[in-house]
């Protein structure tokens, strides 16, 4: 009991973070798994996403068609990594998504007081998905996930929980886009005695998707044929924190050969460790390939690659 309340508080100082500290455990909950998303400053609970809206409305997979796999890995701070893999299977109005998260926080030396020492992998986490999301008439799409997660620190202390997630989705004609999501919601994550409650977070938000005509109206030399911009804004209350607000925007092109080129922006304000992102695209018929980066204030800056094949 000892040598695991030493690393929980060893841990708390010295791990490396998948996002900024907060208040509760399993913080790789709330990484922006996703290169799209990402580049867009996270903005992402009223755009309908395919495969990472799983990690911000599950009600926007309502919108997904098709068959479709994307698997991304993100390179976080201090050399922490993400790994997500989803794939959202379209069944009519009903839209069923499993997906898988890991994360690896890296190691960290060990040194108690007991004399004990060696070099430990500091937060291993685990999460399993499975979502379903309905569209109703067009316009509503309703979702709810279920995650199975598992928590591991120090190779010594384990911790989990099943947690929920609830979210809709509204289009509202001419491009518009509302969103809402209720995330993490569920029981903590007890260590032997000692309990952290989970992430929760509320996510309200709005997007709106305008298309450019004549398609090569930014740039007359070039040979387009269709372009379109989106705008998105969010609004995140997280676990007994502050809100704030986060903003993106995607620029999409699609060339004669049908080559997509996608370019995007956005920026997490109030955030101590992180602000301005940006990233890019290239996308045909059935695969994607999506890139981000964001600029740390304070911290390492995170790069983010991702997959997509439409089958």
């Amino acid at each position: 009991m000892r040598h695991t309340a030493a690393l929980l508080l060893l841990l708390t100082l010295a791990a490396p973070a998948a996002a900024e500290p907060g208040l509760t455990a399993a913080q790789s909950l709330t990484a922006p798994l996703g290169a799209r998303s990402a580049a867009m400053g996270q903005a992402f609970t009223a755009v309908a996403g395919g495969a990472e809206s799983l990690n911000y409305n599950p009600g926007a997979l309502a919108f997904s068609r098709g068959f479709s796999v994307t698997a991304s890995y993100l390179r976080g701070f201090d050399d922490a990594g993400h790994s997500f893999i989803g794939a959202p299977l379209a069944l009519g109005a009903v839209v069923l998504t499993p997906g898988y998260m890991h994360f690896n926080a890296g190691d960290i030396d060990l040194n108690l007081s007991d004399g004990t020492t060696g070099k430990v992998n500091a937060e291993t986490d685990s999460a399993v998905y499975a979502c379903a999301a309905w569209r109703l008439g067009g316009r509503l799409g309703l979702g709810a996930t279920v995650k199975s997660v598992r928590l591991e620190l120090a190779e010594t202390a384990t911790a989990s929980s099943m947690l929920y997630d609830f979210g809709a989705l509204y289009s509202a004609g001419r491009g518009l886009t509302f969103g809402a999501a209720l995330l993490n919601t569920g029981r903590g994550f007890k260590f032997e005695e000692a309990s952290d409650p989970a992430p929760a977070l509320k996510r309200l938000g709005a997007a709106w998707q305008v298309e450019i005509n004549p398609p090569n109206l930014l740039d007359p030399s070039t040979d387009l044929v269709y372009s379109d911009a989106v705008l998105s804004a969010d609004w995140i209350s997280p676990y007994k924190d502050r809100g704030y607000y986060q903003a993106g925007a995607e620029l999409n092109m699609e060339m004669t050969m049908g080559l997509l080129v996608s370019l995007r922006a956005g920026y997490l304000f109030d955030r101590a460790a992180e602000g301005m992102t940006f990233g890019f695209g290239f996308a045909g018929k059935k695969l994607a390939l999506d890139i981000s980066f964001d600029t740390g204030k304070e911290l390492n800056a995170r790069q983010q690659a991702g997959l997509t094949y439409k089958f």
